[in-house]
């Protein structure tokens, strides 16, 4: 069952959020950090919820969670250069690693586009690294387009 999570169950994103974490801090040390405090994690997503942004679950019958997604509406006015912005940035999904290949992530992804489309946002966007292969099949999967490759040098001494 996919579903909204409460501000008051965001202490059940953490052991998932901790998965999606490790997975970057294990390719980016410099950037990603391993350290923070359970209250500062949960502090995060309140502060989303605060905002507008939406949490949408996968939650098993027993009522454990299988897989989440962090929703974010971006509301934008022009720039001198850029057209108005409206968008939802699909900012972090997770599906259990022993929960993988059961369709989880599609239907987190479905049940965003179908809020979305209550919400009047005609588009999302989200920015996946080179090295999560199993998301980029899933965007790919979803019908998203590459949008442009980010690129970065670390300067030596």
């Amino acid at each position: 069952m996919i579903r909204f999570l409460r501000a008051d169950e965001v202490e059940k994103l953490l052991p998932l959020s901790a998965q999606v974490n490790a997975l970057h801090e294990a390719e980016h040390p410099e950037q990603y950090r391993g350290d923070a405090t359970p209250e500062e994690v949960m502090g995060f997503f309140t502060h989303k919820l605060s905002e507008g942004a939406q949490v949408f679950v996968a939650e098993g019958p027993d009522g454990a969670l299988k897989g989440f997604l962090l929703a974010v509406p971006v509301v934008r006015d022009a720039s001198p250069f850029l057209h108005p912005v409206r968008h939802v940035e699909l900012d972090q999904i997770c599906v259990d690693e022993r929960c993988r290949g059961q369709g989880i992530g599609k239907a987190l992804i479905d049940a965003m586009e179908a809020w979305m489309r209550a919400k009047d946002f005609h588009e999302w966007k989200s920015m996946v690294h080179g090295f999560n292969a199993p998301s980029q099949n899933l965007m790919n999967g979803q019908g998203a387009e590459v949008l442009g490759l980010r690129y970065r040098k670390v300067m030596g001494d």
